[in-house]
Parts: structure tokens; C-alpha cells; sequence
């Protein structure tokens, strides 16, 4: 029996734990000759290496980045992470790709939302110019499926902010903006998106989404 350790950031809003054990638990229904946990790199417990703890007598141990770019904490924080674990175990442990940006996810996004509005493709934030890079990439691939302008913007850390945004789109167009919230749980980020939305379309976050299960499963069997 393998193990599959899902690796999320973490939050203070429990609402985001609820979300992550719910995602594992559909992905144990997907993968159901693994050992799923959770684990995260702060503020919920347990950590990667208290994880990997509990699963080292499997032959296998493989860690899911759950991370929507490959931002510094992808690029940093989760190697750092998982070289700790193996060495606490004394095992090597596989990391898979993370699980976005993909293009996959825009499906659930799109099925939401008016089908004339220009979009704001609204994240949690990153100060990452190949992360920033990527998430244009992914409006400029939305937008030319859709017909609309898509225009990514942040809740933090960088610019265009979600205001910004919507006022940039509205000042060139006679629709109101809609606005896809690409982000896992529910928490302190989405809860600003959806105030600053006002009376506008907007998404749900990702977390419930089945597909994202299927994504993750993708990620697992693609390493074996």
C-alpha cells in the first residue's frame, strides 16, 4: 500500500481545514488503494513531517503540492519540507507537480458565470514573476475560449488588486464584471473578493469542485 500526503499552506480560519479534509476524503474515494493525510506548512496542524510519521512503514510515500502556482512556497517551502520529512524518516519521498494553474479549472469557473462578462480572475496574491506569468497566461487562454476580456488580479501582494481590476474592465464594456475566485477554501482572502465583488457574479472557490480530486489523482498517478 502506498501513502499520498496532501500538502496545503494552511489557515486560522477552520473553514479552510474543513474544506482540505473534504478534498482528502474524495480523493481517497478516487485512489482507494492509498493512504491518504493531510498535512500543512502553517498555522494547521499536523506538519509534513508528523504526516509522514504516521504513513513511513508504506512502501511509497508521495506528496501532493495543494497550491494553485508554482510560487515561492512551491518552489521553496515544500522541498524544504519534504527533505525534512524523508530525512526524519529516512526515507525518499516523491513530490508530484502542484496542482494548478490548470486550464482544467476554468471549466467549473466558466459554468458559473454570465457568459458575457468580462472576468476578473481573482487570487490570493504572489510577488513571483513567473507565478505572476503563468496566471496571465491562463486569462489570455480563458479569455480567447470565452470571447470576454479576462484580467488577473490579487488580494494581495500585487497589482492589479481586485478593485482595480473590476474598474479596469467596467470602464471599457457595457457588462458588469464577474469575478472567478481561483482559490481553494474559503477563508480570509475569498471573503475580501466576494466584498469588494459587491452585487456582481462570482464564483465559488475551487475546493468542492470533483475535479479537482480528479487533478490530484492525475498528479499521483502520473509519478508511478
Amino acid at each position: 500500500m502506498s501513502a499520498v500526503i496532501l500538502l496545503g499552506h494552511g489557515s486560522p480560519d477552520p473553514r479552510a481545514g474543513i474544506g482540505a479534509a473534504a478534498l482528502a476524503g474524495r480523493v481517497a474515494d478516487l485512489l482507494p488503494d492509498d493512504e491518504i493525510r493531510l498535512a500543512f506548512l502553517d498555522n494547521t496542524a499536523p506538519t509534513l513531517t508528523e504526516a509522514a510519521l504516521t504513513v513511513a512503514a508504506h512502501a511509497d510515500i508521495t506528496v501532493v503540492p495543494v497550491f494553485l502556482s508554482r510560487a515561492y512556497h512551491v518552489k521553496v517551502d515544500v522541498p524544504a519540507e519534504v527533505a525534512k520529512a524523508g530525512a526524519a524518516i529516512n526515507r525518499e519521498i516523491t513530490i508530484t507537480d502542484p496542482i494548478g494553474p490548470d486550464a482544467l479549472l476554468l471549466g467549473p469557473l466558466d459554468a458559473q458565470l454570465p457568459p458575457d462578462a468580462p472576468v476578473v480572475l481573482a487570487t490570493a496574491g504572489t510577488s513571483d514573476l513567473e507565478a505572476q506569468a503563468a496566471f496571465d497566461a491562463l486569462a489570455l487562454e480563458w479569455s480567447a475560449r470565452r470571447g470576454t476580456p479576462v484580467l488577473v488580479a490579487y488580494a494581495s501582494q500585487a497589482q492589479p488588486d481586485i478593485a482595480a481590476a473590476i474598474t479596469q474592465l467596467e470602464s471599457v464594456g457595457e457588462h458588469k464584471a464577474a469575478i472567478a475566485r481561483f482559490l481553494l477554501f474559503d477563508g480570509v482572502f475569498p471573503d475580501r473578493i466576494k466584498a469588494t465583488a459587491g452585487d456582481r457574479a462570482i464564483s465559488s472557490v475551487l475546493g468542492d469542485e470533483p475535479l479537482l480530486a480528479e487533478i490530484i489523482a492525475d498528479r499521483v498517478l502520473a509519478t508511478r
